[in-house]
């Protein structure tokens, strides 16, 4: 029960990000993305430094090199490619399409978490993910077969499986500053090199622009949401990922569509499916299997060979590995 407060913070992030593409619309009319982007990350950015200073953090601001490159590739990963991908994507492609494809996000998220830091869920973390991914394509599908069997693929939805790949890239390198620096300091530092990314990018390939049919008032409240919400959502994340592991993290990510569809019933007028209940409850009976389901971490060369020749330690080192899952 001591990592309830990292799946809480996880439920609120991905209730959140369900929200963005129904309240988000007006911003990304009124800006490129690239000038969205890098406005948002280098406010969050500046806001969160602000905050160290005033709590006289003055130590976070002295960072190793190899903390400030893991921060780099962090806004490299997270901040420039996720949104460039996605965006580029949602330019080619259907929104149907982009959501399906996120489906197998958490996947990759498990897939990538064994290969590079040997985090390995069980049987019944597996069979949660799986079924959380057949709850999210039922909600997008609204239940229908042909939907999925007739889907047209082309060069959008490669952008949207880069965007995917990108943000599970993003969850394992967060995962190598576990310990090396703060949250919060982790999240002003990824998000001051993304922002200046995006700038770079956005000046080279000249897509920096900003639309002349802008109604002041509505997009200074949009811009207040996203802030406050985008402040709040990678600090959060950050903080509980490196709390639960990346594979248990990302399962969270199939909430998205759970969301989404509820926005759209509640404040759209869009028409409720009995099978987007349905999958709505497989989404959720997936989160819960992978939340309950244990982390196995894969052994290095040395503990094997130190292990084969000591058997009796075997138990004693299990044990000790289960007490810190705990």
């Amino acid at each position: 029960m001591n990592k309830f407060k990292y799946y809480i913070l996880l439920v609120l992030v991905t209730l959140i990000w369900g929200t963005t593409p129904a309240f988000g619309k007006l911003l990304v009319d009124a800006m490129s993305p690239l000038v969205l982007t890098g406005l948002r990350f280098g406010v969050i950015a500046t806001l969160l430094f602000l905050f160290l200073i005033i709590t006289k953090q003055f130590k976070e601001f002295k960072q190793t090199k190899e903390v400030l490159f893991i921060a780099a590739c962090l806004g490299f990963l997270g901040v420039l490619l996720h949104n460039g991908f996605l965006f580029l994507g949602l330019h080619y492609t259907t929104a149907t399409n982009t959501a399906l494809i996120e489906s197998i996000g958490p996947t990759m998220t498990t897939i990538l978490a064994f290969l590079f830091v040997g985090e390995r869920l069980t049987k019944l973390g597996f069979l949660g993910i799986f079924i959380s991914c057949v709850g999210a394509c039922t909600i997008v599908s609204k239940g229908s077969l042909d939907v999925i069997l007739n889907l047209n693929f082309n060069i959008g939805d490669l952008f949207i499986l880069l965007c995917e790949l990108s943000w599970s890239c993003y969850i394992i390198v967060g995962l190598k500053a576990n310990g090396k620096i703060s949250t919060v300091s982790l999240t002003a530092w990824s998000g001051l090199f993304g922002s200046l990314m995006c700038f770079i990018v956005g000046a080279i390939t000249n897509t920096l622009y900003i639309s002349n049919n802008l109604s002041g008032i509505d997009i200074f409240n949009f811009s207040y949401v996203a802030l406050a919400s985008g402040l709040f959502c990678f600090v959060a994340w950050n903080y509980a990922a490196t709390g639960v592991g990346a594979s248990k993290a990302g399962s969270f990510i199939y909430i998205v569509p759970l969301t989404g569809a509820f926005i759209g019933v509640t404040f759209l007028d869009e028409p409720l499916y009995t099978s987007q209940v349905i999958g709505g409850l497989l989404v959720i009976a997936g989160v819960i299997l992978t939340v309950k389901s244990k982390v196995v971490m894969k052994r290095t060369s040395i503990e094997d060979n130190v292990l084969d020749k000591f058997p009796d330690l075997v138990k004693e080192h299990d044990l000790n590995i289960k007490t810190k899952e705990s």
